[in-house]
């Protein structure tokens, strides 16, 4: 073989790339090397035949790949060539696409293995769409197989149905968009490879880390139930794995589509059909809001930020936000709250909430209505990637109050207390500002959880009553109460979670203050559980009545 005077490789315009495959040829069985330049975008495209599956296999795990995509949006792809020689007798469109006559810039010139594409689209039509229908009919085959088991309510089988399903929809999209599959890999691994490629997935997979999602552990849970022989019954995400299943689908179609109409028309500039599905709605610009989140940034590497509510009373405006991102704790949410004030002052004020994304997936039976609601498109504020995945909503959802009645009971307990407290020993109001504490965020969790579905943890007294503002605007009315606490009843509240080592500072007008507080919650929380039928008197155990400074339990 002669070596010509100048590089095959410097029509790539890279000399990394250049003196990179210089060294691939000597060192390794390169059968034949193609190159494509997308025409709509910077993305570039190396198909690398190679004698041996296995050099295939090890090089493509190079780093040096990898950091090749990234830098320079050059993707590359190891492919032995009697797989090559193989999928082309089927007709495989990768293939046909990537190793035209016309895209080859090197061959082996001392093998005598060679591929070389160059036929019109009437002797190649047949054979693309025997292939597009062997994948529509296998597909079809899987999808009855769902529907049957869903029909006899089958949950368990349901549930390894739909992995099958999503395995094999996985597996033809690794074909049509690498030439190749890979075998015997974990689902979580192979949504991932599939990521390089397809970026657009990760909307529909919810992350459980790093490495895992959110379905992969279904899957796992319902083979252990199957092991164990019990039932794994949660028909609810049935609806999630279909959309799930639909979108991959649609996916396959749209790359089946694109791939005829390159082939049929010589790489004519073709329409991504999947372009904007879902396009996200953008809020109404406010420079407080785009300072307030530019400040946020400071404090977190957030996934995405909802802007769902808005408050505004007299002079003070208050911004409602979710932040979803890792690592959202108590005390970077009060970091980031402390800042903002020191920022804004305190006519902009703003209710945090933060969940990591893994935590919203894995408690949507209890909390779904509250989130459902905010991660919407039109909430949306910030997202540092345009994929990422919405829950797998329960569909359909039936909210549920689960423990509810504890919860009332609890802060029933508290308020009875504090009347025992109160009216004790004359003078004697020792403890009164620790169990009124307590019964105050007892009662504003509780009240949150009856009008939302959602029972927040951690939060400031502030905080809290934001929410309950947000859960029920009319509750704003006993806003007065907390204007006439003699201090500032939210940092009192605070402080006396905590115990100290110091006599109350409670006197005769401060308690009454608290009682009246107390009785006109108490009232409010009761209007909304038995009033709201959340809870009948029954259920409820126990009511307190208070008259003439006694308290009466009864028991309906």
């Amino acid at each position: 073989m002669k070596t010509p005077n100048k590089s095959p490789f410097s029509v790539l315009a890279n000399e990394f790339l250049e003196n990179t495959l210089d060294q691939l040829v000597n060192n390794y069985s390169i059968v034949q090397i193609f190159y494509k330049q997308e025409n709509t975008s910077t993305r570039s495209h190396l198909l690398i035949s190679v004698a041996k599956n296995a050099d295939a296999v090890k090089l493509q795990s190079k780093k040096w790949v990898a950091e090749v995509r990234e830098q320079y949006q050059v993707y590359i792809y190891f492919i032995d060539y009697s797989r090559i020689e193989y999928q082309f007798s089927k007709g495989h469109p990768f293939i046909e696409y990537h190793c035209q006559q016309s895209s080859m810039i090197y061959q082996n010139e001392d093998s005598r293995s060679s591929l070389l594409i160059n036929r019109n689209w009437k002797k190649y039509c047949k054979k693309f769409n025997r292939y597009e229908d062997t994948f529509h009919h296998d597909h079809e085959i899987h999808q009855l197989q769902v529907e049957r088991l869903i029909v006899e309510n089958s949950y368990n089988s349901v549930f390894t149905s739909y992995e099958k399903l999503i395995e094999f929809d996985l597996e033809y999209l690794e074909e049509l968009f690498t030439g190749n599959r890979t075998f015997d890999i974990a689902l979580n691994k192979r949504i991932n490879n599939l990521l390089i490629y397809i970026p657009e997935l990760k909307q529909y997979f919810v992350k459980k880390n790093q490495h895992e999602y959110f379905i992969t552990e279904i899957f796992d849970e319902t083979k252990k139930s199957i092991e164990e022989d019990d039932l794994f019954y949660n028909s609810e995400m049935f609806d999630s794995l279909r959309i799930i299943s639909d979108s991959l689908y649609t996916f396959i179609s749209v790359r089946f589509y694109n791939f005829k109409h390159l082939i049929k028309k010589q790489y004519d500039k073709v329409s991504n059909v999947n372009e904007d599905l879902f396009p996200i709605e953008e809020s109404p610009k406010d420079e407080i809001l785009d300072k307030a989140i530019d400040r946020i940034l400071t404090f977190a590497e957030l996934e995405q930020i909802y802007f769902f509510h808005q408050t505004t009373y007299g002079e003070v405006k208050t911004y409602y936000l979710l932040l979803i991102g890792l690592n959202v704790n108590n005390e970077k949410i009060k970091a980031i709250t402390h800042s903002l004030m020191s920022l804004f002052g305190t006519q902009n004020k703003f209710l945090l909430v933060g969940h990591e994304r893994y935590w919203i997936q894995k408690n949507l039976r209890e909390f779904q209505n509250f989130f459902v609601f905010i991660m919407q498109g039109k909430h949306l504020v910030y997202s540092s990637d345009q994929y990422h995945p919405e829950p797998h909503w329960e569909t359909p959802h039936h909210p549920q109050h689960n423990d509810l009645y504890f919860y009332y009971k609890s802060t029933l307990g508290s308020s009875l207390q504090f009347y025992k407290l109160i009216d004790g020993e004359e003078g004697n109001y020792q403890g009164v500002d620790n169990i009124f504490s307590l019964f105050l965020l007892s009662f504003l969790r509780t009240y949150i959880y009856a009008k939302t579905y959602y029972l927040p943890n951690y939060m400031t007294t502030e905080a809290l009553w934001q929410l309950c503002i947000y859960a029920d605007q009319d509750i704003h009315k006993y806003n007065y109460l907390f204007e006439q606490f003699s201090v500032n009843i939210f940092s009192f509240t605070d402080y006396n979670m905590s115990v100290h080592h110091s006599l109350a500072k409670v006197n005769t007008e401060k308690a009454d203050q608290m009682k009246m507080i107390v009785e006109k919650l108490m009232n409010k929380l009761r209007e909304a559980l038995i009033g709201g039928q959340l809870l009948d008197g029954a259920e409820m155990g126990f009511i307190f009545e208070k008259t003439d400074g006694s308290i009466t339990n009864t028991n309906p």
